[in-house]
C-alpha cells in the first residue's frame, strides 16, 4: 500500500499529471471493456481526488472527471453502434426482433431518465449507453444526457472528497 500513497504523492506535486490521472480514472470507470477490471469507482476517485486537493482546485477535478466521464460513455455509445454492423448481430436479434422493437420504444419514451441514472449505479454506468448505441438511439440526446449526468456525478465525487479533507482532521 506504500507505493500507492506514493504514488500519489506524486502526482498531487504535479497538477498537470493529477488532472489527467483524473480524467484517465473517470474515463475508464464508464467504458465498457477497462471498468469490469478496475477496482470500485468509488475507491479509486475518492483516493485520487483527496490527494488532488493538494495540487488541483475542486473546478479543475470536477472538470477532469466530467470530461472523462462523458468520453466513457460516448465510446461505449459507439461501441453498441459498431456491434449493430456485425453480422454475428444480426444473427442474434433476427430471432427476438418484436421483444426488442418494445425495448427499443420504451427506452426511447423513457431514455433521458434510463441514461441518467444509469451513471450512479456501477454496472449500467457503461451498459446502458452501450446498449443506447445498439438500439441506435439518438447520438444528440445520448450525448447531452451523458454529459449531464457525468457533471452531477463528478460533482458528487468533488463534493465528497472535499468534505473528507475537511473533516478528517477534525475527528483525530
Amino acid at each position: 500500500m506504500e507505493w500507492l500513497n506514493s504514488l500519489l504523492a506524486h502526482f498531487a506535486s504535479h497538477p498537470v499529471q493529477m488532472f489527467a490521472l483524473l480524467f484517465m480514472v473517470a474515463f475508464s470507470k464508464s467504458t465498457v471493456l477497462i471498468s469490469t477490471v478496475l477496482p470500485p469507482a468509488s475507491v479509486m476517485l475518492v483516493a485520487v481526488l483527496s490527494a488532488s486537493q493538494l495540487s488541483l482546485p475542486p473546478v479543475s477535478a470536477w472538470l477532469a472527471m466530467t470530461i472523462g466521464a462523458t468520453l466513457g460513455s460516448v465510446l461505449s455509445y459507439h461501441l453498441g453502434l459498431l456491434m449493430t454492423h456485425s453480422a454475428r448481430f444480426h444473427r442474434l436479434t433476427s430471432r427476438h426482433e418484436e421483444t426488442l422493437l418494445r425495448i427499443r420504444s420504451k427506452l426511447q419514451r423513457n431514455a433521458a431518465v434510463v441514461l441518467f441514472t444509469s451513471r450512479f449505479i456501477a454496472l449500467l454506468r457503461y451498459l446502458v449507453p452501450l446498449a443506447a448505441g445498439m438500439l441506435r438511439l439518438s447520438p444528440g440526446k445520448v450525448y447531452s444526457i451523458c454529459l449531464l449526468s457525468s457533471a452531477v456525478w463528478a460533482a458528487l465525487f468533488v463534493g465528497v472528497a472535499a468534505g473528507v479533507n475537511i473533516f478528517l482532521p477534525l475527528l483525530f
